[in-house]
């Protein structure tokens, strides 16, 4: 490859970035401005909640059905309407002038996301090879750090500066951008013929199945027991037979054959898991810092920045590393240094942190910055014909892992709360206990990562024709 091609690749790096950037932008610079929204439209209750939730929920649960028209209309086509129907769902969301108007451009832009998310992957994993890949990959992620560290304290600036109206064009802008410079991106072949039949029903059932997962974690500590179980028959329900009609279909929305091979479950497995690792970390620190440690919002936020700078910068040099002493020995670093951190969390008190426990901290930070190696594995697995599909289903993967990982802490506090009876103002003790066995719990989680992080390959994978 000459010197301008490559420069002409990482410049169309920088703008599959872009969309990404909102995505994160889009949900956490919005928390900054839930209160301000429950007060703008109190007729709903909790309005604030659900348009994070809506939004997240529609961009997992349409992940399959656009990365199903990605392999048939081609990436910079999706690309593009991906952006316009985000953009429309962020003005639609600034000018609500009711809680259900603001609520359906939240649904607009989830649609949107749920096309730009894989969109970025696919074309990631046909525009580069060999070394480039994984540096790709990890310049990518950084774009996903960057939304998630910015984006609480950038709502906060707006929300300091304006009103909630601001923080979805804010966060709409790098879509705007990318919009703008959108003929960088190469026209790459179509993938499908648009005469192949489409799997109605598989993607029918794999939009359902995540809805309804998103859903009843998010809404778990708030559900009774009985809607709980209701919840959780109905969602097996769905599997089973989502599953049994993949199986059984000539073209299936989803090769089961391919999800099957050890080359995509294990690091698809390893992605779930420190997804929800990073996930539940975030949300228990916070908890720390400001509900035993009694710290203001900005404050914590701060506090939480060694946590998130590590993030970033493992996902940062991610690639280097894998090009350097392979994706293997890194995982296995990663993973055996964070476990050893997270047992030492156990030791924490109500003083404060200690030294140690900072760098515990960081471990599993950089344990979460080396998830995007993972999806450049699981995506290996899928040929150029099926990109995008191979995209939108690690899409979902990360969706259910983070949103698992959200609500894995107050479900935890409220089954320990019920069990050992802690009722009205729980001191901070009985809060650090359970913490602690919120950690506990975890530690399964990173000693199966550590396990399956010895048996991962990144051998030339000989991707197999659709059966």
């Amino acid at each position: 490859m000459n010197e301008t091609s490559t420069k002409i690749r990482w410049s169309q790096l920088l703008l599959l970035c872009l969309p990404t950037l909102s995505i994160l932008l889009s949900t956490n610079i919005v928390m900054a401005a839930l209160a301000d929204i429950n007060q703008a439209f109190p007729s709903i209750k909790g309005l604030g909640g659900w348009t994070l939730l809506l939004y997240s929920t529609t961009a997992a649960s349409l992940s399959i059905a656009a990365g199903e028209l990605g392999d048939r209309f081609g990436l910079r086509k999706m690309y593009g309407q991906g952006l316009i129907v985000f953009i429309i769902g962020a003005i639609l969301s600034s000018i609500a002038i009711s809680g259900p108007m603001l609520l359906a451009g939240r649904v607009v832009s989830g649609i949107g996301a749920a096309v730009l998310a894989p969109v970025a992957l696919a074309f990631m994993s046909r525009l580069y090879s060999g070394d480039a890949k994984p540096i790709a990959f990890g310049y990518w992620a950084t774009s996903v750090t960057v939304g998630t560290v910015s984006g609480p304290i950038l709502g906060g600036w707006i929300q300091s500066l304006s009103n909630w109206r601001w923080t979805f064009p804010v966060a709409a802008l790098p879509a705007l951008l990318g919009l703008i410079l959108i003929n960088q991106l190469p026209i790459l072949t179509q993938n499908k013929k648009n005469n192949q039949p489409v799997d109605y029903l598989g993607i029918t059932g794999l939009s359902i199945l995540p809805a309804l997962t998103l859903i009843t974690l998010t809404l778990s500590s708030r559900l009774s027991a009985s809607i709980l179980i209701a919840l959780s028959v109905i969602i097996v329900g769905v599997a089973v037979f989502t599953w049994h009609h993949l199986q059984h279909t000539s073209e299936p929305a989803i090769p089961l054959f391919r999800l099957r091979a050890a080359a995509w479950w294990r690091p698809t497995l390893l992605q779930l898991i420190i997804r929800i690792i990073f996930m539940a970390t975030l949300v228990m620190l916070t908890s720390y810092f400001q509900g035993i440690q009694e710290l203001s919002e900005f404050n914590a936020s701060r506090d939480l920045l060694p946590f998130c700078i590590a993030v970033g910068i493992m996902s940062f040099s991610s690639g280097y590393l894998c090009k350097s002493i392979g994706v293997k020995r890194l995982l296995n670093t990663l993973f055996l240094t964070s476990l050893a951190g997270a047992a030492t969390l156990f030791s924490l008190s109500v003083q404060g942190l200690r030294p140690i426990d900072w760098i515990a901290i960081v471990t599993i930070g950089l344990l979460a910055g080396g998830t995007s190696q993972l999806s450049r594995l699981a995506l290996g697995n899928f040929p150029a014909e099926e990109s995008m599909k191979g995209a939108s289903l690690n899409t979902l993967v990360i969706n259910l892992g983070l949103a698992f990982g959200a609500a894995y802490p107050s479900m935890m506090h409220g089954f320990i709360s019920k069990e050992f009876h802690l009722v009205g103002n729980i001191s901070n003790q009985d809060l650090l206990l359970i913490m602690r066995s919120e950690i506990a719990l975890l530690l399964a989680l990173f000693a199966i990562g550590a396990w399956q992080s010895f048996k991962i390959s990144e051998a030339k994978i000989n991707i197999l024709p659709r059966q």
